[in-house]
């Protein structure tokens, strides 16, 4: 993909609203109960919008005007019914600037932004770094989506990785009882487990979705190089050998192996995304 509004085909996006489907159990019974509101029942409930038709929906909440119109069911969303809240955490440090890498990670999370409007939940952007950087708050409707795109679009990599820091920065603000999903490398020194920790507490369902490129686990590289932190402008010089390219990939799985034992004791669902991935079957991932 060239870029963002590249990904967002009208073909794409039908296969993106049958996974709504999907978040939409998650947020029933099972799964992320506790984003979800309970239903109310009654006439008297406010009108908030329209969304497709479900196999399960009720068939009384139809709308027959809106079919005899566009020959497709509608159904009509009420206010008290409608709202899980998803807040979306895209790292934006440098460290994520490779090209196709920062466009996998902002498809993957626009991707989930409209699938979470597709089911009438509300949206909370925030792209961060060494600190918060950019939010957009409080997205309600799928006519809005790509405001999302264009925003996303937009943002730049910069400065340093510090997720413990973004949240901190984030502490008065009230997300509520609802879905975090936080997309990044990881590649810091930032102790970023005590955030997870501080978005548990204030009752998030965290799902970790741990983004690379490629050649963040199979390097291709061989022989004599300089290499340069993306964040810090560190260098040191290598001799990359099979040995040092071996004890590398040793180091990546044992990291993968410290998150996942992480994601396990806390409850949070882990999903490794690299760049090569199909889109659509990492995000099938992430919602079942």
């Amino acid at each position: 993909m060239e870029n963002l509004n590249d990904v967002f085909t009208k073909e794409y996006l039908t296969k993106l609203e049958a996974l709504s489907l999907h978040l939409k159990q998650k947020l029933g019974a099972g799964g992320y109960s506790g984003a979800r509101k309970a239903k109310a029942q009654g006439n008297s409930l406010e009108f908030s919008d329209y969304r497709e038709y479900t196999i399960g929906d009720d068939l009384r909440r139809i709308d027959w005007n809106t079919y005899a119109r566009f020959e497709k069911l509608y159904m009509k969303v009420f206010l008290e019914e409608k709202q899980a809240t998803i807040n979306l955490f895209l790292d934006n440090s440098k460290s994520m600037s490779d090209t196709q890498k920062q466009l996998f990670a902002k498809a993957l999370t626009a991707s989930i932004a409209y699938v979470s409007l597709k089911n009438m939940d509300k949206v909370n952007l925030f792209c961060w770094g060494d600190g918060l950087q950019q939010k957009k708050l409080n997205t309600q409707s799928s006519n809005q989506f790509m405001e999302i795109v264009q925003f996303l679009s937009q943002s730049e990599q910069k400065g340093v990785t510090s997720f413990t820091k973004t949240i901190k920065e984030c502490a008065n603000f009230p997300f509520g009882r609802g879905i975090s999903f936080v997309f990044s490398d990881f590649l810091t020194e930032d102790n970023w487990k005590e955030a997870i920790k501080l978005l548990q507490y204030k009752k998030q369902e965290i799902v970790l979705v741990w983004v690379l490129a490629k050649e963040d686990v199979f390097p291709q590289q061989k022989g004599s190089l300089r290499i340069i932190d993306k964040e810090t402008g560190e260098a040191r010089d290598l001799e990359l050998t099979e040995e040092v390219l071996k004890n590398y990939q040793k180091a990546v799985e044992t990291y993968e192996a410290e998150i996942k034992e992480f994601c396990k004791k806390r409850g949070i669902h882990f999903i490794k995304a690299i760049n090569d991935m199909p889109l659509l079957k990492v995000l099938h991932h992430i919602l079942t």
